[in-house]
């Protein structure tokens, strides 16, 4: 019993040692990009195809799948920069504390850090790297989404929760290099050159270009992308809305009448989607924060992707 405490009391302080000062050991190789100074490794990709449940020969079969989940990663680790500026050393005391607490757990469980990190398809450095960015961000969520602030960020949006809905119709291409041809048909329906429902009929891909583009009612849970059916649920009547980019394609959306169903914050009975919308903002506000303090260099062979959603 006494060997076994000595040797898991030796491979703690190891691993230890080989922490920088935020918590996380610092390879140097193997990294696709930099915020910074900081890497952003190859393993971790490794590790967000295994937690999705995706095997490493999906990503060589598609290419355009590793480049996503490396700029989910990146985007991610502008987040964490950002996070990390604004709470300095009590941030840094958390990452620490959180990566010391997931090593003993670890170790406790009988297995050296470098097994388990087999075990989920990556490595130690990977690991940390996950568990310093949750720990973090739980602490940052902890401390924002709180009552008050869920219901600012309610308020400034209530038509997406309170059961607003909008009459719609749309011109829908897939292909997001038609964005100026979209443009075009836009431009002609605003100068009353042809009216939507013929440049639906005309020009969408759509199921519903039969029917002259016409959706009809939908909600915040429709069936359009929800970044389509906010935009619309956020206009007034009777609005042309800018072309929407969505996973999908391009949508252009006519809101033709809408909807009010007024319930106040209080009226609510199930925050999950609130909260999860707030954490979504919350999360692209340090994206784009620390994009503007940090710069990202992409390892010579990558693909470079734009940081967006």
């Amino acid at each position: 019993m006494i060997h076994c405490r000595v040797r898991l009391l030796s491979l703690l302080l190891a691993c230890l040692c080989g922490l920088t000062a935020t918590g996380q050991s610092q390879p140097e190789s193997g990294a696709i990009a930099w915020i910074g100074d900081d890497p952003v490794l190859a393993s971790e990709i490794d590790l967000l195809v295994h937690r999705r449940g995706l095997a490493a020969t999906d990503l060589n079969a598609n290419p355009t799948l590793r480049s996503a989940i490396a700029n989910v990663l990146v985007r991610r680790h502008l987040a964490l920069a950002a996070l990390r500026d604004q709470s300095g050393k009590a941030g840094a005391a958390i990452i620490d504390d959180a990566i010391q607490a997931w090593q003993q757990q670890v170790l406790a469980s009988g297995k050296t850090l470098e097994e388990f990190a087999a075990q989920q398809q990556s490595d130690v450095a990977a690991l940390q790297a996950e568990v310093a960015w949750l720990s973090l961000w739980n602490d940052y969520l902890r401390v924002r989404l709180n009552d008050a602030n869920l219901q600012r960020f309610f308020e400034t949006r209530s038509s997406l929760y309170d059961g607003t809905q909008v009459d719609v119709s749309q011109i829908f291409l897939s292909d997001p290099a038609q964005l100026e041809a979209l443009e075009k048909i836009a431009d002609r329906i605003r100068s009353d050159e042809i009216t939507f429902a013929d440049a639906a009929a005309e020009h969408s891909q759509a199921g519903s270009a039969d029917d002259g583009g016409r959706i009809g009612w939908i909600g915040a849970d429709g069936d359009l992308p929800a970044v389509v059916a906010e935009a619309a649920l956020m206009a007034d009547p009777n609005t042309l809305l800018p072309i929407v980019r969505s996973g999908l394609g391009l949508h252009l959306v006519y809101v033709h009448v809408k909807r009010n169903e007024e319930r106040s914050f209080a009226d609510l009975t199930d925050h999950r989607r609130l909260r999860r919308d707030a954490a979504d903002f919350l999360f692209e506000h340090l994206v784009d924060r620390g994009q503007a303090l940090h710069d990202v260099r992409w390892q010579e062979g990558q693909s470079e992707r734009p940081l967006g959603r």
